[in-house]
This record gives structure tokens, C-alpha cells and sequence, in this order.
């Protein structure tokens, strides 16, 4: 049995080796991603706080936007959440349906002037999409269309998979005519030795590593298969466990996307506002402060965000309702927590993965489980490399061997 997971662990761990190191480095980079964003781009989303001046009615502003846009481009949402000192950053879309030349505008949320267009992950050489792409790469290899996704999911669900089998590996052999404890003969595996070969510090760093994030890189691999293969595989297995609510995702598309407003801006806020009011009465919600307002003209519906005591982040509200554009009915929602089982728990495993919680401290944590995985795989192609090496030098030896045996 140890044989066939021994193989296992070296080939898929080599075939995964360049995903995951890939993965670690980006990840430790965008664990850090709007303050690194925000110091290459100071003009696009640092915009000077004027002391004393009020930022821009949520609707004056979007109106002020529409004007400044170009031909052919939509920007349909509100924002309520203002951040002094932080430029409001809101999505584009084409009118025409094609692929957009930009996809993100950023306004001064005081005066209401645009500060700058871009396409977010267009490339890794400019810097106002530098971020991005590294978060594109991080999660779908920076390819278009589904590939990426698929690619990183399998890389994902493997990943998940070995974890096990690399904990298990590390554990000692039953039987043996030693006396000693589970424990104690277990301990080499959590320690490495210093003053050993060079070979044996990279053996130990790897199995080392590995043991002291175990169960964090568990977190990180299986929330992977959420992110990429949530329909596919995450979950149908999730499902057997725990209850799901996916009345998000079931309103359906329209035949045609809506070429005008439904409604005016303070009509469709006035509905989102009081169909929430409702909403969080009935599943006991305090609403601290409201988000967004944003219309989606593929599904015909409005989506309403605020931050509420159902919230996993203390700086977005990730609470939200589904209402249809011409009526208001409620048509589906989001809970981040207080809601069904599975949605908890597959919150909490996203915010742990994308460090939306426990603030700055959990970031540098993430950022060091990120560089530690790049050390594991290195290593581990190391420790096959040369075991790969050994393997060579040793077969002229034996032909040798057999030659002289046979005179």
C-alpha cells in the first residue's frame, strides 16, 4: 500500500509542481493586492481627500459617470460605502455584448470626476493592470474563456487529494521491534536537521514544511475546487454533507438583455431598500450600512448589497437580495453566515482563502502559506531529481557488473 502511494505522491505532486509554485508565489503577492494596487496606481485609486467636502449623492454621481463615458459603454450601479482617501471603483459593460477594450472605471467619489479607465488583467507589463493579471494567473493561468479554470480545478482537486496522501506518508510504520512511542518516532517527521547533507535538509524542509501547514494548505486546495469546479465537483460532494440555498444562482437569463432602465435610479433603490427591510426582518439581520445597488440587464434583476451582522468582512457588505426589475419581488439571496449550512461554511472557506478576515495578521499569514508551498514543491522536484540522478549513475555500474560476471 505505502508503495503505490509513495508513486502517487512523486508523479502527481511533479505534475502538479509548476501549478502550485505558480499559485504560492501569486497568491503571497495578492494577499497584498489593493495596497500594492494602490502604491502603483496612486492617480487611479489614491484621489486627494479635500477636508470638509462631502462625497457625491450616490445618484448625482452616477449620473455625473454616464455623462463622462464613452459611446457604447454601461455603468449600472450605485454606490453607498465611501472610503476617504479611496477612489470608488465601479464595472463597465459594453452595450454592443462584445468583448470590452475596458472594464473598470474609477471615479473621484467627492467631485465625481473620472480618474481613469482600464482593463483589469489585460497585462502583466503595465501597471494599472498588473495586479490584476497576477490575480488572473493566480486563479485561471491568465487564459481566456473556461480553460484556465478547468485546468487549475483538476491541479485543485489533486492537490486536495495528495494532501492525504503526503500526511500520510509521514506518519511511522506500523509494527517493527521498536518500543518507542507514536509519537516519538513520529517527531523526526515535524524537525529538520541542520547540520546534516544537503540532500537531507531539503528531504526534511519538504516533509517538514508540509506537516506545519497541513491543514492550512487543505483549506487553500479544497476552497481551489470551490473557486473552479464548484458545479462539477465541489458541490456534489459538499451536498451529501450539508444543505445548500442556491437561490442566487436560479434566476435564469432572459431572452434578450434589457436595452433601457426598468426603472429610474431612486425608484429601483426605493424597492431594493424595502424588499431588504423585509428580508432582514425575517432572518433577524441588523443592516449596518448599505453597498451597492447594481442592475443586471442579462437576468432582468437587481442586486442589493449591504453589510449586515450576517457578514464575514468588516469593510464590504457581502449580505445581498435578488429582486426583479420591474416589480421588486424578492427572487433570490446571499447570506454570508445565519443562512444554510453549506453557504456558511463555503463563506468561511472562501473569506479564509482570499484573507477577508482576522485582518492584517491573517494576510501575512497567507502570504508566508504561500511561499511556503513554492518551498515545498521546489523541494519535492528536487528530492526526485536527484534520486532521478542516483538512478542513472548507478546503471553503468551494474552493466558493468554483469559484464565482468559473465567472462
Amino acid at each position: 500500500m505505502r508503495h503505490y502511494l509513495v508513486l502517487w505522491h512523486r508523479w502527481v505532486g511533479l505534475a502538479m509542481a509548476a501549478f502550485l509554485i505558480l499559485a504560492g508565489a501569486s497568491g503571497a503577492v495578492i494577499a497584498f493586492e489593493d495596497e500594492i494596487d494602490g502604491w502603483l496606481n496612486p492617480r487611479l485609486l489614491r484621489p486627494a481627500w479635500q477636508s470638509g467636502l462631502p462625497a457625491m449623492d450616490a445618484y448625482r454621481l452616477q449620473q455625473k459617470i454616464q455623462q463622462q463615458l464613452p459611446a457604447g459603454l454601461l455603468m449600472d450601479e450605485l454606490a453607498f460605502r465611501v472610503q476617504p482617501g479611496h477612489a470608488l471603483a465601479f464595472r463597465l459593460i459594453p452595450a454592443s455584448g462584445q468583448s470590452p477594450k475596458v472594464d473598470e472605471l474609477l471615479v473621484d467619489p467627492q467631485t465625481g470626476s473620472a480618474l481613469g479607465m482600464r482593463l483589469r488583467g489585460e497585462s502583466l507589463l503595465q501597471r494599472e493592470t498588473v495586479i490584476g493579471f497576477i490575480y488572473r494567473l493566480h486563479y485561471a493561468l491568465a487564459l481566456p474563456g473556461i480553460a484556465g479554470h478547468l485546468i487549475m480545478g483538476i491541479v485543485a482537486l489533486l492537490w486536495t487529494l495528495d494532501t492525504f496522501v503526503a500526511f500520510w506518508l509521514t506518519l511511522p510504520r506500523a509494527g517493527g521491534k521498536s518500543n518507542t512511542g507514536f509519537f516519538k518516532r513520529w517527531q523526526p517527521a515535524w524537525l529538520v536537521k541542520w547540520r546534516a547533507s544537503a540532500t537531507r535538509i531539503n528531504f526534511d524542509l519538504h516533509r517538514a514544511v508540509g506537516l506545519w501547514v497541513c491543514s492550512v494548505l487543505l483549506v487553500f486546495a479544497w476552497s481551489s475546487v470551490m473557486f473552479n469546479l464548484r458545479d462539477q465537483v465541489y458541490l456534489p460532494v459538499m451536498s451529501k454533507l450539508f444543505s445548500f440555498d442556491l437561490s442566487w444562482r436560479s434566476a435564469p437569463r432572459l431572452p434578450a438583455p434589457l436595452s433601457v432602465l426598468p426603472q429610474p435610479w431612486p425608484e429601483a433603490h426605493r424597492m431594493a431598500r424595502q424588499a431588504m427591510q423585509h428580508f432582514a426582518k425575517s432572518h433577524h439581520l441588523r443592516i449596518d450600512f448599505e453597498d451597492r445597488l447594481r442592475l443586471d440587464r442579462q437576468r432582468g434583476l437587481y442586486m442589493y448589497s449591504v453589510h449586515s451582522s450576517a457578514d464575514l468582512r468588516k469593510d464590504k457588505g457581502n449580505t445581498a437580495i435578488l429582486i426583479d426589475a420591474h416589480s421588486g419581488e424578492l427572487k433570490g439571496w446571499w447570506l454570508p453566515t445565519q443562512g444554510e449550512a453549506g453557504n456558511t461554511f463555503s463563506n468561511w472557506l472562501g473569506a479564509l482563502h482570499m484573507g477577508h478576515v482576522f485582518g492584517l495578521p491573517y494576510r501575512i499569514f497567507i502570504c508566508l502559506t504561500g511561499l511556503s508551498l513554492v518551498a515545498i514543491s521546489v523541494t519535492g522536484v528536487l528530492i526526485w531529481s536527484r534520486k532521478r540522478t542516483g538512478k542513472m549513475q548507478l546503471k553503468p555500474i551494474s552493466r558493468k557488473a554483469v559484464h565482468q560476471g559473465s567472462k
